[in-house]
C-alpha cells in the first residue's frame, strides 16, 4: 500500500512538502506494522486472532506449542519433593497403627515403579519397571508383614462333657481387626457370651446367645475395636464347640 496518490487530494491547508512528509511517516509507519522486521513495544493489545510464525513468549519465559518436546529438568526434583511429600502425609490417617511399615513399603514402590530418562532434545520417557505381566502391568509384591496385617485371625476350642466342671471359654487377639464373626454349639440348654477387652484381664459382655436345648448359631458382629474377644458359656457338664474369627 502507498499514500503518494493522496499527496495532493483534498487539502489545502498543507503545502506539498508537509504533505509529503506526513505520507512518507504513513508509509514507513504502515512499514514496520507489517514488514516482520521491526520491533513494536506497546502496553497491551487486543484482537480475535494471533499469528505467530517462530516463537512466543510470556514473561520473558517461551510459550509451549502442540508437538514442541517438554523438558521437565527444573520442575522433576520438585515434582519428586511434592509427590513424596503427599504420599508421607497421606499416611498420617486411619492406618497410623502400621504407619512405619506402610510407609518404608510406600516409599519403596514409589522410588522404583518407574524408570525416568530423557533424550538429547529433552524428551522424557518412562519406563515401568519389572517385573511386569502380559499387559505391561508392574507386578508388586507387599510385604509379608503387610500381608499379615490383612488376612484373617482365628481360634477355635471344643472340650467334652466329662471335662467341662467349671464352664469353657476361647480368646482371641485380634489386635485392629473390626469384623468378627461367632460360631457356637452347645450339648444342652445354656448361655453362650461374646465378652471383649482393652487389656485381655478387665472384660465387658457385649452379647449373650440363650440357647433351651442342645443346639448352634452363627453370629456376625462389626465394628469391633477392642482388640480382645472373648466367646465364653458358663454352661457345666455338656460338650461345647467355641469359635471365633476376626478380619478387616
Amino acid at each position: 500500500m502507498s499514500w503518494r496518490g493522496l499527496r495532493y487530494k483534498g487539502t489545502e491547508r498543507l503545502t506539498s512538502r508537509e504533505w509529503n512528509a506526513n505520507v512518507d511517516a504513513l508509509n514507513d509507519l504502515y512499514g514496520i506494522v507489517t514488514s516482520g522486521t521491526q520491533d513494536i513495544n506497546v502496553d497491551e493489545i487486543y484482537g480475535n486472532a494471533g499469528y505467530f510464525n517462530n516463537a512466543l513468549y510470556v514473561a520473558g519465559k517461551p510459550v509451549i506449542k502442540d508437538g514442541d518436546p517438554v523438558g521437565i529438568y527444573q520442575l522433576f526434583d520438585p515434582a519428586i519433593q511434592g509427590i513424596r511429600q503427599a504420599v508421607d502425609s497421606s499416611l498420617a490417617g486411619q492406618y497410623a497403627p502400621d504407619l512405619d511399615l506402610i510407609t518404608q513399603y510406600t516409599k519403596d514402590a514409589r522410588d522404583s515403579m518407574v524408570k525416568l530418562s530423557f533424550s538429547a532434545y529433552g524428551n522424557l520417557g518412562v519406563k515401568i519397571a519389572e517385573p511386569i505381566d502380559a499387559y505391561g502391568r508392574a507386578l508388586v509384591a507387599p510385604p509379608t508383614e503387610l500381608v499379615d496385617e490383612l488376612q484373617s485371625v482365628s481360634v477355635n476350642g471344643t472340650i467334652t462333657a466329662a471335662n467341662n466342671t467349671s464352664g469353657f471359654s476361647v480368646v482371641l487377639n485380634k489386635g485392629g481387626r473390626p469384623n468378627v464373626n461367632v460360631y457356637y454349639s452347645l450339648g444342652g440348654a445354656g448361655n453362650v457370651y461374646v465378652k471383649v477387652s482393652r487389656d485381655g484381664a478387665t472384660w465387658r459382655t457385649l452379647k449373650t446367645y440363650t440357647l433351651s436345648a442342645s443346639g448352634s448359631g452363627m453370629d456376625i458382629l462389626q465394628g469391633i475395636a477392642y482388640p480382645y474377644v472373648m466367646l465364653q458359656t458358663d454352661a457345666t457338664g455338656l460338650n461345647a464347640e467355641l469359635e471365633i474369627v476376626a478380619s478387616r
